[in-house]
């Protein structure tokens, strides 16, 4: 893995980030089998509905032409069901919702009825991909298919012969109306679910990552699937927390973690941090030697030390380290080595004196 790779992987597994503000939201493999059952059952139903039509006014094709038509979209789609479930990028999900769009908008071309039933699935269209994937995915599918609607009445219009009518204009308001709804909810669900999201895999005291979001970051830097590849793990303790803790309050506490997440997360260069629990923190990191973790732990320590120094509180650290894929092959076993070693270097440290300190209220962080 190059250093360039090591960017910012505090992003959710299943945010894909591609490029500053590209990216999607990965689905798992049900949901792409679920997406891909939803072609095939529309696909179903287009081919009984026109093929069950006396007649299909041919605009371009003939009902033999356009059921071939869907017989080639049924082949692309194949195709991509194929390929989504070896793995997703932006460029398969633009190109399945690029084959949608097309077969909708030549299915709504050739609908014989003078409102086409067919213009519905730009809404399938649209609900199905936009909603998957986030906003900016949704947006593109949004234009895709007013384009799609324009086009095709527009043929229906000039070369099929149809004629405006009432219902035409009701079912048209009625499209883009539900069609932009969609669009303002699916933000509001987009930004709460973004929120929770954070919630779920940040650690609201230091804004790192906590566990549920190391793991989480751990599966896409130590890939099962590649059992070779290097990168190495810190794991640091706050020597006498809970003394501190307790001496001075919650508040001070809280101060020192926060203050330590800040100083252990600007020293380890390019590592992906997070609080592991307690006063514990753990640094994902690409492969270091000896040396280079010689310097940071060296960065970390008087760092911690100025600070203790500084604000009058005995704040000492402990650090331990191993290496995948020597010592192990993914993070909990990655941690056990790199636990056995902290306490290795913390025996081998004295116990910072915490003075005597009486606890009262006016210690205590005012209430908010």
């Amino acid at each position: 893995m190059q250093a360039s790779d090591w960017t910012d992987r505090r992003h959710p597994c299943r945010w894909m980030a591609e490029g500053d503000e590209a990216g999607f939201w990965m689905p798992d493999r049900a949901e792409i089998v679920t997406q891909f059952f939803t072609r095939y059952l529309f696909f179903s139903l287009a081919v009984i509905y026109f093929s069950t039509l006396d007649a299909v006014p041919s605009a371009f094709l003939s009902v033999e032409q356009l059921l071939l038509a869907l017989a080639l979209y049924f082949m692309v789609n194949s195709w991509f069901f194929y390929q989504a479930l070896r793995g997703i990028n932006l460029l398969k999900i633009r190109s399945a919702m690029m084959a949608d769009l097309v077969i909708v908008t030549v299915c709504v071309i050739h609908d014989p009825n003078p409102i086409p039933p067919s213009a519905l699935a730009f809404l399938m269209v649209l609900l199905g991909n936009g909603m998957r994937y986030g906003m900016r995915l949704f947006a593109e599918v949004l234009g895709g298919a007013f384009l799609g609607m324009a086009v095709a009445f527009a043929f229906r219009y000039r070369i099929g012969g149809f004629a405006v009518g009432a219902g035409d204009v009701f079912f048209g308001v009625f499209w883009v109306t539900l069609a932009v709804y969609a669009y303002i909810l699916m933000g509001r669900i987009e930004g709460q679910r973004r929120q929770l999201d954070y919630r779920s895999r940040f650690d609201s005291l230091t804004g790192l990552l906590n566990r549920h979001g190391l793991l989480a970051a751990s599966e896409q830097i130590l890939d099962p699937g590649d059992r070779s590849l290097p990168a190495t793990v810190l794991f640091a303790d706050l020597n006498q927390f809970k003394a501190i803790n307790d001496r001075y309050g919650h508040g001070v506490g809280d101060r020192v973690l926060a203050e330590f997440a800040r100083i252990f997360s600007e020293s380890a260069e390019m590592g992906v941090c997070g609080r592991w629990g307690g006063d514990e923190f753990v640094a994902l990191l690409p492969e270091r030697d000896t040396a280079a973790m010689r310097q940071v732990f060296e960065r970390i320590e008087a760092r911690t030390e100025a600070w203790s120094q500084s604000n009058g509180l005995p704040m000492k650290v402990s650090l331990g380290v191993a290496h995948a894929p020597r010592d192990g092959h993914d993070l909990a076993t990655l941690l056990s080595v790199a636990d056995i070693r902290l306490y290795q270097s913390k025996s081998e440290q004295p116990e910072p004196a915490v003075p005597p300190f009486q606890r009262t209220l006016a210690n205590e962080p005012e209430a908010t």
